[in-house]
């Protein structure tokens, strides 16, 4: 293995746990939100609160897939394959 494939073959391997992190959190977060959204009690602020964290999970979800992809890309990019 060249220099070159050893530096792109880390490059992948440490996007990949960045992406299983981030992926495990989203879901944490996810799963935090819907659980204070069900025992809200019907309190509008509580609801809110739960929308809010629910909408910033998927948001934080959505970026860690762009990251993902925009860092295939460059891999690709650098590898010309």
């Amino acid at each position: 293995m060249n220099g070159l494939q050893g530096i792109v073959h880390m490059f992948d391997q440490l996007t990949t746990i960045g992406l299983n992190i981030g992926l495990a959190a989203a879901a944490f977060f996810i799963l935090l939100g819907g659980f204070e959204y069900m025992t809200a009690g019907g309190n509008p602020m509580a609801m809110e609160r739960a929308k809010s964290a629910l909408k910033n999970a998927a948001i934080g979800f959505a970026i860690i897939l762009l990251a993902r992809a925009l860092a295939q890309l460059i891999q690709s990019s650098i590898t010309g394959s």
